[in-house]
């Protein structure tokens, strides 16, 4: 009988940095990836450890997030965003809640 690790579960979104920006308090951030898993957790891949988003998305006060193709259509929004963890460039988030765009 196979086992599943949890760590491996499949995002439920996942984007590349070469293909969307997150937007917050309507700064523009670029990405390596964004996977957005379905247990309220979501894990950052930024492209360097100066990234300015770390001043503006903190451990207390929740943010939300827009996910936005760089041709400019909305594909995702996640509230309630804080960070759980920060590891050099790689960090994991906690969110409430998320909205897709249609």
């Amino acid at each position: 009988m196979a086992s599943v690790n949890i760590g491996e579960e499949m995002p439920l979104f996942s984007f590349l940095g070469r293909t969307h920006r997150i937007f917050i308090e309507g700064r523009g951030f670029d990405f390596e990836s964004f996977d957005i898993h379905n247990n309220g957790t979501a894990s950052l891949n930024l492209i360097n450890l100066d990234d300015p988003l770390f001043s503006i998305l903190d451990f207390e006060e929740p943010r939300v997030i827009y996910v936005v193709s760089r041709l400019g259509q909305n594909d995702l929004i996640i509230q309630g965003c804080t960070f759980k963890s920060i590891d050099g460039s790689k960090s994991q988030l906690l969110y409430s809640k998320i909205q897709t765009e249609s």
